[in-house]
């Protein structure tokens, strides 16, 4: 059950950072011009890219359709998801700490330069995703039915919140200066 948040919250995170890159031919031509900002040499650029799309499309799709079905699609998704938002956490934290003027489109046409509490977003959903591979192992896989939609349901909300993140944050601390 507790399991469950996680895949939903992590899965649609990921499905609409993914659609969010290639909604359009100006989306994706802004994400990919965003991508040497991250430190990538300028000749790998479209290959990341595509990777990185293609990355979050697949995890996420694991992630959402093991909510009712497969365990192992569960484990697979949550252990990809962990290497995803490690990395992602990582290279947003090495943009920050050089001070890259990389700006955030992890969910679409945003221009906010990336700053520490991107940082600590990304950290979240790692935690997320390493959460929800221990729960797989530790609950009991029997939940009540209502307990798992209810969870599905919190995880959904928490997506939201996390793809509103910087509205939000401007909301209660301002704008990134």
């Amino acid at each position: 059950m507790l399991s469950t948040g996680a895949l939903v919250l992590c899965g649609l995170v990921l499905l609409v950072s993914a659609v969010s890159k290639v909604r359009g031919r100006t989306d994706y031509a802004e994400f990919v011009a965003s991508v040497p900002a991250f430190g990538i040499p300028a000749r790998w650029t479209r290959l990341f890219a595509v990777l990185t799309v293609v990355a979050e499309f697949v995890i996420a799709a694991l992630l959402l359709a093991s909510v009712f079905t497969e365990h192992w699609l569960a484990v697979a998704g949550l252990v990809l998801a962990v290497g995803m938002f490690g990395v992602l956490t990582a290279v947003v934290w090495r943009a920050v700490s050089r001070q890259s003027g990389a700006v955030c489109r992890c969910f679409g046409r945003a221009r906010t330069t990336l700053a520490h509490r991107h940082v600590v977003r990304n950290a979240f959903l790692l935690a997320v995703a390493a959460f929800g591979l221990v729960a797989l192992s530790v609950v009991d896989a029997a939940a009540d039915p209502a307990a798992v939609w209810l969870a599905a349901v919190v995880g959904a909300v928490g997506a939201v919140l996390v793809v509103r993140f910087d509205d939000l944050a401007d909301l209660i601390a301002g704008p990134v200066g």
